[in-house]
C-alpha cells in the first residue's frame, strides 16, 4: 500500500516539534528558531570581529537590515527538522500536533528515523530546503549552495554540494509539497517577526558572501544554537502557542539574560587611558614605553613583535598592547596563547590579578579548565547528531569563545586544522587580539601551523602580538609576511619576507602595507647591569663536587636535566652526597611526571621562596626538568644544566640572578654545562634524548659554546640564536662529518613534518574556493603537535 507523504492542510505553524528530550510536551520548532535568532542578535557584536561584520554587512547590504537578516539566517539552521524523517523520531508527538494524517507515515519511518546510517540528518534537510528557497528567490546559485552548506552544517561538518543534491531525491524523508509549504511558512514567519517581510521579495540577486563572512555566519549560528538549546536559558513554550510576537519579545529577554547574565558574555571595554602607568600604577620600563607608543592610535590591525630578554616585563606589555588594540580597533577581547599548561596557568593568575586595572568585568577564562556552564540540553534534538562536543566549548574551550581567555597555543592552532567546528574556532578568534608568548618555542610541525594561523589572522583582521626572548629574526619576518599576505588577500608566497637584518631587544609594528616600524629599546637595569656568566664545562660525575664548592655553606642552585631519569638520578645522588656537607641544603625534585597536587604544592613553595618578593631565600638545591624553565618566576644564584639548544639554555639562565638582591651567597652568575661523554665520533647523547631535542640542534649549540668560558647575556642572545638557528657554525675536525649528517636528517625531518601538516591545515583562500573546503577531509583538531595520535576514533 502506498504511503501518504503529506500532512493535513491548515497545520499550525508551531505544529512541528523542535526539542523534546524526554518531555511529553515538546518545544515547537518555530520557538527554537526564534530563540536562536534572538541569541544571534545578542552575540552579533560580541562574537563576530569587525572584519567579519564588515564582510557580512557589505555582502548582505542589498537585503536591508543586515543584523536582523543574520539573526534570522541563524534561526533557520534547524528548518530541516520540519520533515517526516525527523518528526518520526518522536512519532507520537508528531501525530499529536501535526494531525492523524501523519500516523501512517510515522509508522513507516519509525525504524529509519532512529538509524543514523539510513536517515537523512536534519542539517542535510535544512541545506536542501534553503538551496531550493534561495533558488526560487533568485539568489545566485553559488550563494544558495554556500548558505545551505553553512547553515545545514551547524553540527560541525560542512556538507558537500553533492551531499545536498543526493538528499533531494529522498522524498520520503523530506516530505511532499505540504511539508515544503510548512517549512516555507516557518521561514516567512521568522523573517516577518524581525520586520524583514517575505524573504522571496528581498534583493537576493545582489547578495554575495566570501568565505570569511560565511565562516562567521556558521560560527554564530552554531554558538547561538547551543545557547538556545539549553533549557536553563529557554524553557519549553506553553502550548497551544497563540501569540508569536509576544513569544519573540520573551525570547529576546531570555537571550539577554542568558548571554549577559548567566553566561556573563560581554565584550571587554578597556579603560580610556591604556598607558602602562595608568594601568599598573608604576613607571614603565623602556620596553613597555616603546610598546605603548607603537600601538597608540592604531586604526588598522597589524602584527606587534616584542623581543626582549626575561625580566623586561613582556607579559604586562602584552596586556597593555591588547587593551590598547581592543579599544582602538573596536574588538571584544583577548586570547593569550602560551606553550604549556603551566605557563598558561601562571599568566592566567597574572591577568586575573590585573583584572581591575584592565577593567575586566569577569575573570579571564582558562581554556583547559572546566566550569559549570556546559549547556544542559544541547544534544536533545532527538536525532543524536551531536556527540557531546558542543558541551566542551563551554568548558575546556570556553576561552576561545568568551571575550578574554588564556590557554595553550594549541587551542589557537586548532583554528587552522580542517576539523569539526573549525569555523566556530575562527569565529571565536575573529573579535580578539591574539597574543602568542614564547613564539620561538615551536618545532617545524607547529611552525607550519603557526604561519597558517598568521595568514588567517590577517585575512580576518585579527591583530597579533608575538613575544619572545629568542625568536630568530628570519622566523619573525616569515610570520609577519604570512599575516600581511592574508590581510592583502594574497597567497602566502606572494608577500616576500623582509631581510632579517635587525636584531636585538626591541619592538616592531607591521601593518598590511608600508614599512614596518622598528624600535630598539634599552634594557632595564636588571639586565643591563647583569655581570658576565662564568661557564664551566663539566662531566656528569663532577657535578656534585662543583655544587659543593659553591653552595655548601649557603646560597641556592638550580639543576635542570633534559630527561626525567637523569633528574631523578641526580636528586638521589645529591641526597647521598649532601649528608657529608657541613651544612645540608634543602633538596627539592620537580618533573612533569610527579602527581599534579605535588607539583602544585612544589611550585607554590618555589614561588614563595625564590620569587621576586622573597627576601630570604633558603639554602637549597632544586633539581628538575624543563618544567622549571618556563612557568616559574624564580631566582637562583647558580645553574647546572645539560647541554640543550641555545634558546633552551637562555631560558634556563633566565632563572639565575633574575631579580635585584642586596646580597647573594654567590655574587657572580655561573653555569655548569654538563657535557655528554665523548665517544669515537664525538659526544654520546643519552638514550631517548632525540625525542626531546634533535641531535643537529645540540651539535650546533655545542659548536657555538665550545671552549666558551663566559657568556654576556642578554647582549649576546641574538647572535647566539642566529648562529644556531639561521647560520649554523659547523665544527671543524672529525665531528664535521657527523654534523653534516645530522643537518641532513634535520632538514629531511622538518620537510616531512611540514608536508604532513599541509595535508590537514586550512587552505589559504584562492579565488573560487568554497566554504566547504574548511572541513573537507577532516581530521581531529588535536593534531597541533607532532606526536598527537591523529586517527579519528
Amino acid at each position: 500500500m502506498r504511503c501518504v507523504l503529506e500532512i493535513a492542510a491548515g497545520v499550525p505553524v508551531w505544529g512541528a516539534w523542535g526539542k523534546a528530550g524526554s518531555a511529553e510536551q515538546p518545544h515547537p520548532l518555530i520557538c527554537h528558531m526564534i530563540d536562536t535568532a534572538a541569541v544571534a542578535e545578542r552575540l552579533y557584536d560580541v562574537l563576530l570581529g569587525p572584519a567579519v561584520r564588515a564582510d557580512l554587512e557589505s555582502g548582505l547590504a542589498a537585503l536591508g537590515d543586515v543584523r536582523s537578516w543574520v539573526a534570522v539566517l541563524c534561526g533557520l539552521h534547524d528548518i530541516g527538522k520540519c520533515s517526516p524523517i525527523f518528526q518520526a523520531i518522536r512519532g507520537k508527538l508528531a501525530i499529536r500536533y501535526l494531525g492523524e494524517e501523519v500516523r501512517e507515515l510515522m509508522g513507516v519511518l519509525d525504524r529509519g528515523a532512529t538509524d543514523r546510517e539510513a536517515r537523512t540528518e536534519h542539517g542535510t534537510v535544512t541545506a536542501v530546503h534553503l538551496r531550493r528557497c534561495l533558488g526560487q528567490w533568485d539568489a545566485p546559485r553559488k550563494l544558495g549552495i554556500a548558505l545551505a552548506v553553512v547553515l545545514g552544517g551547524h553540527h560541525g561538518y560542512l556538507l558537500s554540494a553533492k551531499a545536498v543534491l543526493d538528499a533531494e531525491v529522498r522524498k520520503g524523508h523530506l516530505g511532499g509539497p505540504r511539508w515544503h509549504d510548512l517549512r516555507c511558512e516557518l521561514v516567512r514567519a521568522v523573517a516577518e517577526l524581525w520586520g524583514l517581510g517575505d524573504p522571496a521579495r528581498a534583493g537576493w540577486r545582489a547578495v554575495s558572501l566570501d568565505v570569511p563572512a560565511l565562516a562567521g555566519l556558521g560560527g554564530l549560528a552554531s554558538v547561538s544554537d547551543w545557547i538556545a538549546s539549553d533549557i536553563r536559558n529557554f524553557a519549553y513554550a506553553e502550548l497551544p502557542l497563540t501569540d508569536l510576537v509576544a513569544y519573540r519579545d520573551e525570547a529576546r529577554g531570555r537571550a539577554g539574560r542568558a548571554v549577559h547574565g548567566r553566561l556573563r558574555w560581554k565584550p571587554w571595554r578597556p579603560p580610556g587611558d591604556t598607558t602602562h602607568a595608568a594601568l599598573f600604577g608604576e613607571e614603565p620600563r623602556p620596553l613597555q614605553r616603546a610598546v605603548g607608543e607603537l600601538v597608540a592610535d592604531r586604526d588598522e590591525p597589524g602584527v606587534l613583535v616584542i623581543e626582549a630578554p626575561t625580566g623586561e616585563g613582556k607579559t604586562r606589555a602584552g596586556f597593555q598592547a591588547a587593551a590598547t588594540l581592543v579599544r582602538g580597533l573596536g574588538l571584544s577581547g583577548l586570547y593569550f596563547a602560551l606553550p604549556t599548561r603551566a605557563t598558561a596557568e601562571h599568566v592566567h593568575a597574572e591577568l586575573a590579578a590585573a583584572a581591575r586595572a584592565l577593567r575586566l568585568e569577569e575573570p579571564p577564562g582558562l581554556v583547559h579548565g572546566g566550569d559549570q556552564l556546559s549547556p544542559s540540553s544541547v544534544n536533545e534534538d532527538g536525532d543524536g547528531d551531536g556527540d557531546g562536543d558542543e558541551r566542551a566549548w563551554f568548558t575546556r574551550r570556553r576561552g576561545l569563545l568568551f571575550p578574554v581567555g588564556v590557554g595553550t597555543i594549541d587551542r589557537a592552532l586548532q583554528a587552522v586544522i580542517r576539523s569539526r567546528h573549525v569555523f566556530v574556532r575562527l569565529t571565536g578568534l575573529s573579535g580578539k587580539v591574539l597574543v602568542v608568548d614564547e613564539a620561538h618555542d615551536v618545532d617545524a610541525h607547529m611552525t607550519t601551523l603557526l604561519r597558517r594561523l598568521m595568514w588567517w589572522c590577517g585575512r580576518l583582521g585579527i591583530p597579533v602580538v608575538l613575544m619572545s626572548a629568542t625568536l630568530p629574526a628570519d622566523d619573525r619576518e616569515q610570520l609577519i609576511a604570512h599575516w600581511r599576505a592574508g590581510r592583502r588577500k594574497l597567497l602566502p608566497g606572494q608577500v616576500e619576507p623582509r631581510p632579517a637584518g635587525w636584531v636585538g631587544p626591541g619592538v616592531t609594528w607591521a601593518g598590511a602595507e608600508g614599512e614596518p616600524v622598528r624600535r630598539p629599546v634599552e634594557l632595564s637595569p636588571v639586565n643591563a647591569d647583569r655581570p658576565p656568566i662564568r661557564v664551566h664545562h663539566l662531566g656528569d660525575g663532577q657535578l656534585p663536587t662543583w655544587l659543593r664548592s659553591r653552595v655548601e655553606s649557603g646560597g641556592c642552585a638550580l639543576v635542570i636535566r633534559n630527561l626525567v631519569r637523569d633528574a631523578v638520578g641526580t636528586y638521589d645522588r645529591l641526597r647521598e652526597e649532601t649528608r657529608t656537607w657541613e651544612r645540608q641544603p634543602e633538596l627539592v625534585l620537580l618533573t612533569g611526571q610527579v602527581p599534579a597536587d605535588w607539583r602544585a604544592r612544589t611550585e607554590t613553595w618555589l614561588r614563595e621562596n625564590f620569587g621576586p618578593h622573597s627576601a630570604d631565600r633558603p639554602h637549597a638545591i632544586v633539581v628538575g626538568t624543563q618544567v622549571l624553565q618556563h612557568s616559574l618566576d624564580v631566582d637562583f644564584d647558580l645553574l647546572a644544566s645539560d647541554l640543550a639548544p641555545i634558546n633552551e639554555l637562555v631560558q634556563r639562565l633566565g632563572r639565575t640572578h633574575r631579580h635585584p638582591r642586596a646580597a647573594r651567597a654567590c655574587p657572580v652568575p655561573e653555569l655548569a654545562l654538563v657535557q655528554p661523554p665523548e665517544g669515537r665520533s664525538g659526544p654520546v647523547f643519552p638514550r631517548g634524548l632525540h625525542t626531546v631535542y634533535h641531535q643537529a640542534l645540540l651539535l650546533r649549540t655545542l659548536s657555538v659554546l665550545h671552549e666558551r668560558t663566559e657568556l654576556r647575556l642578554p647582549a649576546e642572545v641574538p647572535q647566539l640564536v642566529h648562529h644556531v638557528y639561521t647560520e649554523p657554525v659547523p665544527p671543524q675536525g672529525p665531528l664535521r662529518e657527523r654534523f653534516e649528517k645530522a643537518e641532513a636528517t634535520l632538514v629531511a625531518r622538518d620537510s616531512e613534518d611540514e608536508a604532513r601538516v599541509r595535508r590537514f591545515y586550512l587552505p589559504a583562500l584562492r579565488p573560487g574556493d568554497q566554504i566547504r573546503d574548511l572541513t573537507r577531509y577532516p581530521t581531529i583538531a588535536a593534531r597541533t603537535r607532532k606526536d598527537t595520535p591523529w586517527r579519528r576514533r
